[in-house]
């Protein structure tokens, strides 16, 4: 039966073979090596692959010795080198601090640009502050390259011009698709043209980078994340480090936007994003110059807004295709209350309260406006589509569902996280992240035949009390509103002066105790 066996492994396509090794080598490269006990040609193939992914973090044992890492990693390339086999793919993840680990990095890139690598990244430690040596220049054949905690100097020519390396890079690797540069030093001015066939450009944290000029026709997703400014740090609103960004092409492929911690202003933002017609995934995070938000894009279908704290206004203009809108502050303004909420197929408003403030605030302790803009919004929804109000309140850890949205009434608290989803296709999996919030009450506003408290059966609850982190000891079925400290919870006495009282459903659960987190 094993030579069977071993005969039909062996007889998978050598491609095939390789594609399964990619697979499993994200989950450590242990795990992929012991796949090599399947099959002597396996172990052959296993040898010869095309991606190397050696991440450090995966071998405590030899994590903290760098003589017993660089042999691991020297043993792992030997059959490369000895050989001239291809390397496709380099991974070099999670390196330590060592100082005498750079020249080693230097060797294994070297190696990997003569056997003509497509795909290189490198992730040093922090402490290490690996410099890009020159040897990268002649890596002809990259079409993906992810650098992260590099250095990059100035290199000086004949006539004592400075050119930053990362410049010259991109100048010298035309095939470039992907390129992601994160937490990078020494560029200030960068300028990314020539590469036309560039479809994902990502800049995240790189500290003295002032100005960024995109010239890539072929442009379909570019992200960038500023460098905040802790040092200075005097309010909750981290000061960010200047950075012009100029997308100068690209207007007909970009279809995803993600900024964060950019310093645009309200005009700059708004004459770049009016260029990009489609445009299909807008990503705005801690941008806190940017006070009002102008998108006029008939193509776009998923907008998201996090961590604001001072947007004044959101207007959606010509937007007929979003289904999917996801906002979270840490303060309870609303500046989406005017957007036309009914084409939505899903939305999640998250209001939290930052750890000072978060026994600040009683419950009912709201603002009127804040209070009924919250709900006229809530109630724009097309909810004929099937879709669920679920009200989550932080302070109580209890959970309101409205499956019946004739009337919806909202807690008022300042700590909630609202979710509107259709949950029709997937109501078990639906109701496994209601369970993931691990809540003391769960009411639900059922209709007459009412899905959610099918699903919510002893199939649904055995299975977390299976589980062994959180696992729920007792679940108990009321009818109304119940609490067992004889309704002294505001919570409890909310919801018992609200008309909901005849029609609620309530669940009430005790959990393994366990330390719960303030935020999800």
């Amino acid at each position: 039966m094993t030579e069977i066996i071993e005969d039909r492994i062996s007889g998978l396509p050598i491609h095939i073979i390789h594609d399964i090794l990619r697979r499993i080598s994200k989950y450590g490269l242990k795990e992929a090596a012991r796949t090599s006990i399947l099959s002597k040609t396996w172990i052959s193939i296993w040898r010869s692959r095309s991606d190397v992914i050696i991440n450090q973090y995966t071998h405590k044992s030899i994590m903290n010795n760098l003589e017993n890492f660089v042999k691991f990693v020297d043993d792992s390339l030997r059959p490369y080198a000895e050989q001239n086999l291809s390397i496709e793919t380099l991974r070099l993840l999670g390196l330590g601090g060592h100082p005498e680990l750079a020249s080693h990095i230097d060797r294994w890139l070297n190696l990997a640009i003569q056997l003509n690598v497509k795909s290189l990244g490198i992730w040093p430690g922090y402490a290490l502050n690996y410099s890009i040596p020159d040897a990268i220049y002649a890596a002809k054949t990259l079409t993906e390259l992810s650098l992260h905690g590099c250095n990059f100097g100035i290199d000086q020519d004949h006539n004592n011009n400075g050119t930053n390396k990362l410049q010259r890079l991109i100048s010298t690797c035309p095939f470039i698709r992907d390129l992601q540069i994160g937490n990078c030093t020494g560029i200030r001015h960068l300028r990314v043209s020539g590469l036309v066939n560039l479809e994902n450009l990502e800049l995240s944290s790189c500290e003295g980078l002032v100005k960024v000029v995109i010239q890539a026709p072929n442009l379909q997703k570019f992200v960038y994340v500023g460098a905040p400014l802790f040092k200075r740090q005097k309010t909750r609103e981290v000061q960010l480090l200047p950075c012009t960004v100029d997308i100068l092409d690209g207007y007909k492929t970009l279809q995803i936007l993600k900024l964060e911690a950019s310093t645009m202003t309200d005009q700059e933002f708004e004459y770049q994003l009016s260029k990009f017609s489609a445009l299909e995934v807008l990503e705005l995070t801690r941008c806190y110059q940017i006070k009002k938000i102008k998108v006029v894009n008939e193509k776009l279908k998923r907008f998201f807004l996090w961590h604001w704290s001072n947007l004044e206004q959101v207007s959606m203009l010509q937007s007929p295709n979003l289904t999917d809108f996801d906002f979270q502050s840490d303060k309870t303004c609303m500046p989406f209350s005017t957007m036309d909420p009914s084409n939505l197929k899903q939305a999640r408003i998250n209001f939290y309260l930052l750890p000072d403030f978060s026994d600040s605030y009683n419950f009912g302790d709201v603002d009127t406006i804040w209070y009924n803009n919250l709900q006229y919004f809530l109630q724009k929804f097309n909810y004929s589509k099937g879709l669920i109000l679920v009200i989550f309140c932080k302070k109580y850890w209890s959970i309101l569902i409205y499956e019946d949205p004739s009337e919806i009434v909202v807690p008022p608290t300042r700590q909630l996280e609202l979710c509107i989803k259709n949950p029709s296709m997937h109501l078990e999996s639906f109701t496994d992240d209601l369970m993931s919030w691990r809540p003391n009450k769960m009411s639900i506003v059922a209709c007459p035949e009412s899905k959610i408290v099918q699903v919510l059966d002893e199939t649904i609850i055995t299975r977390h009390r299976e589980k062994q982190n959180g696992r729920l000891n007792e679940v108990t079925n009321h009818k109304g509103a119940t609490y067992e400290d004889n309704g002294t919870c505001p919570w409890y006495s909310w919801l018992k002066s609200t008309s909901l009282i005849d029609r609620i459903t309530t669940l009430m659960f005790k959990w393994e105790e366990l330390p719960r987190y303030q935020f999800r």
